[in-house]
Parts: structure tokens; C-alpha cells; sequence
């Protein structure tokens, strides 16, 4: 079932507030006259004991209303919710399917990762192609859990098996599938390692990480596994590209349902596949050092104002504007004033990185850029001008830039110029959205 929206938990949690205070005042009041009535009333007066009644009676409404919200609401809530989908859906009450979404996207905009996470108290199990958008957008989350206690297996694809191969020829331009997989891994990895030094945990979890070098049967997510209170979010068909869409369903653990189905199905995979070991540096055994680098906070700015570099500013774009799995759009302030986009503007990035002192020529396997960014930009290595103008919304994929030929050992820096066109005409900023936003893969050997 689709979960309610964030307006509709805002007016109903100020609805439940205001019910709380006036159940609250409503028992005082009553308690106030109740005790006022003995003290200020002539104990013989006629009206003493129908007011005192009056206010315990009152009292007790209060006390009835304020444990009926705060105990009794959301269970009775829960009950007839309960039965009335069993009268409208039974098929899917019995096999317990909570919900059935259209595609990934659908499922994404009435669950998210950070809800489902929060339900979990063993084990949360998760498996799919390449988990980028799980290592990206949850990697905290994960962080937390096995901090907590919490064992978290993932299950992802080989990023040598032949079928990734495959796979990444159904698209076009470089094997950018190939290089998620490999980007995920880089990103488990830093987790693995951030959990492993982080102090005063005694009682953490475990981050397994395998893979398998078979077409999956089905991505899915699977919330303390087996348990009375387990859920399961899979995707129903097998990875064939972006280019197909597939259903998503969550299921929970009732008896005779299809909940042991999707179980099953997640066990198979695991037990065909094989511990990938995060410790070691040569992490895809081409005896080579790879590395990640996104845009963010560590991107730097042009301050033309004092004439120096600072940090960039983390910004929002247009869902028009597709982003990269794993980094940030960013600008030279939180928001784009209204003057900006009226008279267009030209703003200067750069990102520093350090090679060893010795890599320099054929050492360097691989340096692809991705990139996108509104109107132009123009990039340059070390000085060296790509030539090329990158950019624009009507570019549905980001752009791959092979900067590996002006790499030099130690120092490098790689300088993005984004040029933004003036548009008088403009009345809202939202009209005129401006940002950058890259990826760096790179891989070297030492």
C-alpha cells in the first residue's frame, strides 16, 4: 500500500497534537474543580456533590481521551485498515503483499531506504546488480546499523564475470555499468574500513560483502530474514539493462504467503556466490589501486570577491537535471539569485588530487570523468585545455571524459569553467537552474 505523504503526516501529526493538549486540559480542568469545589463550596451546599461529580467525570474523559491517543489510536487504526483490506484485496492480504509498484522509481517516491533500514534489529540482507544507489544514498545508514549491532550481507555482481560484459554492451559509449559495480565496491570498501576504526563498539555487526557471476533471478531487500516481523522489497524479473523497467513488490512473513518464495530465492543467490574480501588493496586483482573521486564539499570555488579558493556549496536541480550515482550537484552558494540567472555568469571549479611521485605515463589504466553541468563547461588538466565544451540539459546521459593522457605524477588539478547564458526575461530563479556535478574513476598501477 502506498504510505502517506509528508503533508498528510504533518496535518495528521498537528491534528493528534492539538487532540493530545486538549485532553490534557481538559483533566486538569476538571481535577482543578473537583479540588476547588471542596475548598471554596460550603461542604453542605446542594450543588457540592453534582459539581464534584461533574468535574471527576470530566477528569476521567480527559484521562480516557489522552490514553486512547497516546495507546489505543493507531492499534485500532491498524485493526479495521487490516480488515478492510482483507475485504477489498484478500489475494494479497493472504499472501501478504503489502504493495505493488509500477517500477523502481514508483517504489522509491512512497518507501525509502532510510524508512526501511530503521525497521531492522538483526539482519538486513540486500542483493542486486550493483548497489550503487545503496553504497551512494545509504552508506551512513549502513555505517549506523552495524555499529549498532546489526549484520549487513550484501550481494552484488562480479565485476570480472563475463555476464557484466554482457550486460554493459546493451548500452552505448564506455562500460559504465561495469564501472558502478566497481564504484560500489571502492565505496564498500571506505565503509568497511570507516566501521573497522571507529572505537567504543564492542557489540557491532558484520559487513559481509559477496558476488556472483550469474544473471540475477531479482534485486531485493530483505529485512531481518525469516522473523515473524520480516519484510521483503524485491524486484520482480532479472537485470537487463536500464532500458527495462521492472515491477517491484514488498512482501511480509504470513503463513501459507509467498513470503518463503522470495526467501528461497535470496538464499540460492548468496549460497552461489562468493566472499569478496574488502581488506585487500588490490581490490579487483589486476594488481592495480583504484580510486573514486565525487563532487561535493571537497570541490573548490573561485571567490572573484577576495580573489581565492574555497569550499563549494551543496545545490538542488530540476528533476529534469539527471544526476551522478555517488556525488553532488554543486555551485558557488547554497541558492542562485534571481540577478544571476538574468545576466548569466561564468564560474571557475577545480578538484586537487594526489598521484605517487613515480606514476606517470603508462602507469595510469584508467582516468574517466563523468560530467554534467547547465549551459557550458569547459575542462582543463594541469593547464591543458580539453577543447571540448561539455554540457546542457538536453543531454540525457552525463558526458565521459578520458583525462588519463594529462595525469602527471604527485600534484594534480583538474580546473572546470561552467559558463551559464543570461536570460533577461527570467521572473523565477526555478526557471534557470545552475550546478555541476562529476565523477573521477581512477586506477593506476604503483
Amino acid at each position: 500500500m502506498p504510505q502517506p505523504t509528508t503533508d498528510n503526516l504533518s496535518l495528521k501529526n498537528w491534528v493528534r497534537d492539538r487532540v493530545l493538549f486538549l485532553a490534557v486540559v481538559i483533566f486538569f480542568f476538571g481535577a482543578a474543580f473537583y479540588i476547588g469545589a471542596g475548598k471554596f463550596l460550603d461542604p453542605h451546599n446542594e450543588w457540592v456533590h453534582p459539581i464534584k461529580e461533574f468535574a471527576l467525570l470530566l477528569s476521567l474523559v480527559g484521562v480516557v481521551s489522552l490514553g486512547y491517543e497516546l495507546f489505543l489510536r493507531e492499534m485500532t487504526f491498524r485493526e479495521y485498515k487490516e480488515a478492510l483490506e482483507e475485504i477489498v484485496n484478500p489475494d494479497a492480504v493472504r499472501l501478504g503483499i503489502e504493495g505493488i509498484y509500477k517500477n523502481r522509481s514508483e517504489l522509491g517516491q512512497s518507501i525509502s531506504f532510510e524508512s526501511l533500514f530503521r525497521e531492522v534489529e538483526t539482519e538486513l540482507f540486500v542483493g542486486g546488480s550493483s548497489l550503487l544507489s545503496i553504497a551512494t544514498a545509504s552508506s551512513e545508514l549502513i555505517k549506523r546499523k552495524v555499529l549498532s549491532g546489526v549484520n549487513v550481507r550484501l550481494l552484488l555482481m562480479d565485476p570480472s564475470s563475463h555476464v557484466v560484459e554482457i550486460i554493459t554492451r546493451q548500452g552505448t559509449g564506455k562500460a559504465t555499468f561495469l564501472n558502478e559495480i566497481r564504484t560500489s565496491l571502492m565505496l564498500l570498501q571506505k565503509i568497511s574500513h570507516e566501521i573497522d576504526n571507529e572505537p567504543g563498539y564492542l557489540d557491532r555487526g558484520k559487513l559481509i560483502v559477496h558476488t556472483y557471476d550469474f544473471i540475477p533471478s531479482h534485486s531485493f531487500i530483505c529485512l531481518d530474514e525469516g522473523s515473524l516481523k520480516g519484510k521483503i522489497v524485491a524486484d520482480i524479473g532479472p537485470y537487463l539493462g536500464r532500458t527495462t523497467p521492472r515491477p517491484s513488490m514488498v512482501v511480509v512473513n504470513k503463513k501459507d504467503g509467498i513470503y518463503d518464495y522470495w526467501k528461497s530465492m535470496g538464499d540460492v543467490m548468496w549460497q552461489e556466490s562468493k566472499f569478496f574480501n574488502l581488506s585487500n588493496d588490490d581490490l579487483f586483482g589486476t594488481k592495480t589501486k583504484a580510486f573514486m573521486f565525487t563532487s561535493g564539499l571537497e570541490t573548490e570555488f573561485y571567490d572573484k570577491t577576495t580573489d581565492s579558493w574555497g569550499s563549494a556549496s551543496i545545490c538542488k536541480m530540476d528533476e529534469k537535471w539527471r544526476s551522478i550515482k555517488g556525488s553532488q550537484w554543486v555551485w558557488v552558494r547554497d541558492s542562485t539569485t534571481l540577478e544571476d540567472v538574468k545576466t548569466g555568469t561564468k564560474q571557475r571549479f577545480r578538484l586537487k588530487l594526489q598521484l605517487p611521485s613515480n606514476c606517470h605515463g603508462e602507469c595510469i589504466v584508467r582516468a574517466d570523468l563523468y560530467l554534467r553541468a547547465n549551459d557550458e563547461c569547459r575542462i582543463s588538466v594541469n593547464s591543458i585545455s580539453m577543447n571540448q565544451v561539455y554540457g546542457g540539459a538536453s543531454y540525457p546521459e552525463p558526458f565521459i571524459v578520458d583525462i588519463g593522457k594529462n595525469l602527471k605524477a604527485a600534484e594534480n588539478v583538474i580546473y572546470f569553467e561552467v559558463l551559464s547564458f543570461a536570460k533577461p526575461d527570467v521572473k523565477e530563479v526555478q526557471e534557470s537552474l545552475k550546478g555541476l556535478i562529476y565523477r573521477l574513476h581512477l586506477e593506476y598501477r604503483e
